[in-house]
Formats: structure tokens, sequence, C-alpha cells
């Protein structure tokens, strides 16, 4: 089952991976992958919940272990 992340690990993994920060709005950043072709907004709240987690599982398959 897929548990609540933190938003500093998941902001972590993604610039590690190559991702970048494209813009901040409201209550969310918005990733963008090396190539540009993929985005993820990801929420600026304490923890990202499961279904997000789902949905960058989805996008970046790569995604910890941990996070599953």
């Amino acid at each position: 089952m897929t548990k609540e992340v933190k938003q500093r690990e998941v902001e972590r993994f993604l610039r590690r991976g190559g991702w970048r920060l494209v813009r901040v709005r409201g209550g969310h950043n918005v990733w963008s992958s090396a190539d540009g072709q993929l985005t993820l907004a990801i929420p600026r709240h304490g923890t990202v919940s499961p279904g997000v987690v789902r949905q960058i599982i989805k996008v970046v398959p790569s995604a910890p272990e941990s996070w599953r």
C-alpha cells in the first residue's frame, strides 16, 4: 500500500533525477522532466498524499521502493 511521503523527499528525488522546478503557483510546485515532455504538480504541504505518490510512481518508475 502506498504511503504518504515528505514533500522535501519527493523534491530531492526529482531534482536528482534531472527534473527541474518550472514554476510555483498557488499551493503547488510544477516540475518538468529533463527533456521537457513530462510535468508533475507537487503540492507544497508537509506531506504528499498516497494518491499523488502513485501518480509520481506511474510517471517515474524508478521511484524509491520505500514509497510503494
